[in-house]
Parts: structure tokens; C-alpha cells; sequence
């Protein structure tokens, strides 16, 4: 009889450590804000899911993250949709192929759109930036994209010089009077406008809603809180470059599901690791790209998300 439950204790304690599940987040540099966010949501969704333990991983960037998708078990990962979708395409760096079983689980915050100027420069908004001297962004960096993107759907790009410089040069540019302003695609609150709004003032630029539709295929409406810089006080409509959690199929379906449901239901854990976190919107599910892993889709559909067809 000793025998019988000596061979049962240890069949309970080998289930119940078989129930414990760890599972990899990577993220981006340990320096960056992106790892910052992967800490918070790993720490909430360890405090809110029974038997979980997440380690938050350091990366190189989302290349990195979306290659060791081919590779890894039990793995989450963030990266902007864009990406995945060149990996689900197997075009561009990811040309080898062997993406498809990437499924999205939510949306984290996203590159925000600061279109920055002096406020005595009489611009106030994108269109009368013709004519002038502006920065598009540092030199080759997704800010400069987006924002060539957008002037370029405006109709308005070849009216603007456009300097192509080093964007830490942006904001001495502005200073003196070289440029207007400059462009930067950052999580608020960004370094470079919180420098520059300290010393002079700044306004920072919306986009009109009939401006957004052209580009509305591409990037995220995003509000800038009124307050977050230095002398701006009203609350600014502008556009994000999104970007995401991940996981692969091997992720269980009921797993899935729990890590969704308690991301979504304890918002104030993460909320408050960094004030970017608070831009976070259910909306930008529909803009991830690969399609919801069934678990996570499970819980959209409880709570009543319309989700797109794309994304089912």
C-alpha cells in the first residue's frame, strides 16, 4: 500500500509540474521602450495566469523576432505587421519561406507620428508646410517613410523642401531656424520633442480625418493625450505604424485564450508601466496582419470584437 501511494504522490506532483508552463517573450534591445512593454505585459500576465511563467528575451530587432518564428516552441514575440506580412508573403528578408504559422494574439503601442514645429513659424497644419524647409525624419528611419508617404497621398510632397539630414540633427535644425520642424515616429512620450518643446515653443502637427483616409490602409489613427509635451495642450490626431504580439500555432488553444482574456481584463497592470501603454486600442487587432491564433479569436468573439474577415 505504501508502494501505490508513494507512486501516486509522485503522479500528482509530475502533473502538476507539467501544468506549469513557460513560455519566451522576445522583444527588442534591454534599452529600448519595446522591452520596457514586453517586461510589463510578461509581469502582468504571470500575476494574472495560473502556472505561467514568461521570461522577456533580449533582440536585435523584429527581424530576429519574426526569423525565430520558423524555430522556436513555446514563443512569443512582437513585431510591426508589416514584417509579418513580408513573412507571410515569403518576400524580402524573409524569402525562405516557412512563416505560416505565425498567428497574432493583440496589438501593443505602435510608432507614433510626431510632426513637430516651431510655433512661431505660422504653420499649423501639414498643408502649409508648403513652401517650407521640414525634416522628414532621420535619414532611412520609418519616421521619414511614413511621413513622404503621407505627403505623398496629400499631393503636396513635391511642394515641400524636404532635408535629408541625421535626425539627431533635427533638433538643432529647428532651433536655428533651419527648418520649420521635424518628423519623428516614436512611442510618447519621444526624447527629441520632450528636449525641444522644454526650450521653445512647439506645435505638433494633426492629420485631418479626410487626410487619414488616404492613407487609413496603412497605419492606425493614434491620439497624442493633450498634456504629454510641454506646451501642448490640445489633444493631437495623428497616425501609427503598428506593432504587435505574436505567438505560432504550437501555442495551445486554451492557453491562447488565457493569455488574451487576461491581457484585456487586468489593463490597469500594464497600464501603468510606461505612459504609451495607455494608447493601446482593441481596434488595432484588425491591422495585425496574420490571422488571431483560435484561442485568441475565441475571446474576441466572446466579448463581441468584430473581427475582419482577413483576420479569422
Amino acid at each position: 500500500m505504501k508502494r501505490i501511494s508513494i507512486a501516486v504522490l509522485v503522479l500528482v506532483l509530475a502533473t502538476g509540474t507539467a501544468a506549469a508552463q513557460n513560455l519566451s517573450l522576445k522583444s527588442a534591445r534591454q534599452t529600448s521602450t519595446y522591452y520596457a512593454f514586453a517586461v510589463g505585459i510578461a509581469e502582468a500576465l504571470n500575476d494574472n495566469v495560473s502556472g505561467l511563467n514568461i521570461t522577456v528575451e533580449t533582440s536585435a530587432g523584429s527581424v530576429e523576432n519574426v526569423k525565430m518564428a520558423r524555430m522556436r516552441r513555446d514563443y512569443l514575440f512582437t513585431s510591426p505587421p508589416s514584417l509579418i506580412q513580408s513573412a507571410l508573403d515569403a518576400s524580402g528578408q524573409f524569402n525562405e519561406g516557412g512563416y505560416d504559422d505565425i498567428r497574432s494574439l493583440w496589438p501593443i503601442p505602435g510608432l507614433v507620428m510626431h510632426w513637430v514645429v516651431r510655433a512661431d513659424s505660422g504653420v499649423e497644419t501639414l498643408e502649409d508646410l508648403v513652401g517650407e524647409r521640414f525634416i522628414p525624419g532621420g535619414a532611412g528611419s520609418a519616421g521619414e517613410r511614413i511621413t513622404r508617404a503621407v505627403l505623398q497621398a496629400m499631393g503636396i510632397y513635391d511642394d515641400i523642401n524636404l532635408l535629408t539630414v541625421d535626425l539627431s540633427e533635427g533638433v538643432s535644425a529647428v532651433r536655428n531656424r533651419r527648418a520649420v520642424g521635424f518628423s519623428t515616429s516614436s512611442t510618447p512620450p519621444a526624447s527629441m520633442v520632450q528636449e525641444i518643446a522644454s526650450t521653445i515653443p512647439v506645435n505638433i502637427l494633426s492629420l485631418s480625418d479626410a487626410d487619414y483616409e488616404l492613407v487609413s490602409d496603412s497605419y492606425t489613427r493614434t491620439e497624442i493625450p493633450a498634456g504629454m509635451y510641454n506646451g501642448v495642450d490640445e489633444t493631437v490626431r495623428t497616425v501609427s505604424l503598428p506593432v504587435a504580439l505574436y505567438a505560432t500555432t504550437d501555442l495551445s488553444n486554451e492557453l491562447a485564450y488565457e493569455l488574451t482574456r487576461a491581457f484585456w481584463e487586468n489593463r490597469a497592470d500594464w497600464e501603468g508601466t510606461h505612459p504609451a501603454m495607455r494608447l493601446i486600442e482593441m481596434k488595432d487587432v484588425n491591422f495585425m496582419r496574420a490571422r488571431l491564433h483560435p484561442g485568441a479569436l475565441r475571446y474576441y468573439r466572446e466579448i463581441g470584437f468584430d473581427v475582419t474577415a482577413s483576420m479569422r
